[in-house]
């Protein structure tokens, strides 16, 4: 090998020693570049996540003070540093809903209800939106897919309440049958709970559903003889069917209920006592066909009295309003005729006299009523026996 020849290798080798030094240099230099760069991304990155955190938190919290307006600026915040969080857009369409922007929050909500249209929640926010734009039928679709949507959380339980909330939405535009279903349908699915039985009972009533309402305050009494509560309702809608006799014992359990608890020494006014007291009176003064039969038409006689001076009352006062013959010219013949005069003797010799006087009786309450207004008293539980044939055949 010649000197030229070794020369020729050196400078060969040089060069292939330069060049992997050059490119080692390079792969140095561009792994630190790219170390530098993902620090800094990633830096860059937790930063935003830790800004979005920061500023939803803020949201939450003045939403939940009831600032919606505030939560709004800051969750809009929040979504700037993460944009498409699905967490944050929800918050923020609470916010929009709440603060009064119902157009914004309504299309805020339906964007996402079209990824995921079995959310409850969600569901429901649109249920609510929808409802407040007056559109009736979308609402109800809403509540109905909140109703079968999922829920986090206690499912069953929030599925009761939107139902609920949905009968009291039928109520108040006065679709009284579909109200009445879901309402039985939610107290069918818990049966055996006295406290959302006492919640069902009286939207029963609003319902247009006395009966079973009755029978839900029957179900609380049948667990808890002593509710004051569903003994008071169970009373009044007694009362109010002309049950007089199990009204006044409803009445008075939930009055020694009351006294018995140390709640008042002192016997209070309310509907409840009235109608107990009126209950009382009714049962003493109503002429049942259980009664012995003197018993029964000396009540009818006194019954009679009663309704005799209401008619001359009124008759009266009608003739001299009019200043002609009186409107209740018809009644004064059927008090001048043998039934109006029938004594207690002749009663009992024949019991037609007396359904003819209890006849009587009624036809005066209920037409000077027409004529002269509501009566008072003793003729006021005259009218009302009147309108509850079914306690008289008791």
């Amino acid at each position: 090998m010649t000197l030229e020849t070794d020369n020729e290798w050196s400078e060969k080798r040089r060069l292939i020693l330069r060049d992997t030094l050059t490119f080692l240099s390079l792969t140095l230099i561009t792994a630190v570049l790219f170390a530098v760069t993902l620090f800094l991304f990633r830096s860059f990155a937790f930063h935003r996540e830790e800004l979005a955190e920061r500023w939803s938190a803020r949201g939450r919290e003045a939403l939940a003070s009831g600032r919606p307006d505030q939560a709004i600026v800051a969750l809009r915040t929040a979504l700037s540093y993460a944009p498409g969080d699905r967490t944050y857009e929800l918050l923020l369409a609470q916010s929009l809903a709440d603060a009064g922007h119902t157009e914004e929050a309504y299309n805020y909500f339906l964007g996402l209800w079209e990824t995921q249209p079995g959310d409850g929640l969600i569901n429901l926010r649109l249920a609510r939106l929808t409802a407040s734009k007056k559109d009736m039928q979308s609402a109800i679709n809403y509540y109905r897919g909140a109703i079968y949507g999922t829920w986090e959380g206690d499912g069953a339980l929030r599925r009761r309440e939107v139902r609920l909330e949905l009968a009291r939405y039928l109520i108040a535009h006065h679709d009284l049958s579909n109200a009445r279903t879901e309402l039985l349908v939610a107290g069918g699915n818990a049966p055996d709970d006295v406290g959302l039985i006492l919640t069902l009972a009286p939207l029963l009533e609003q319902a247009g559903a006395p009966t079973d309402a009755l029978n839900y305050y029957k179900k609380v009494l049948a667990r808890d003889p002593d509710n004051r509560t569903a003994l008071e309702a169970a009373g009044r809608l007694e009362y109010e069917f002309g049950n007089f006799e199990e009204s006044y014992r409803l009445f008075e359990h939930a009055e020694r209920e009351h006294t018995e608890g140390g709640l008042d020494s002192t016997k209070q006014t309310s509907p409840s006592t009235v109608m107990m007291d009126n209950a009382a009176r009714i049962l003493a003064l109503a002429p049942q066909r259980s009664l012995p039969a003197k018993e029964r038409a000396a009540r009818i006689l006194k019954a009679r009295d009663i309704a005799k001076k209401r008619f001359e009352a009124c008759n009266a006062k009608a003739t001299a309003a009019s200043e002609m013959s009186s409107p209740l010219q018809t009644l004064a013949a059927s008090w001048a005729s043998k039934e109006a005069t029938a004594s207690l003797i002749e009663l009992l010799k024949d019991p037609s006299r007396q359904d003819a006087a209890m006849k009587l009786i009624y036809n005066t309450e209920e037409q000077t009523e027409q004529v002269c207004g509501a009566p008072t008293g003793d003729d006021a539980l005259l009218l009302l026996l009147a309108k509850s044939p079914k306690m008289m055949e008791q």
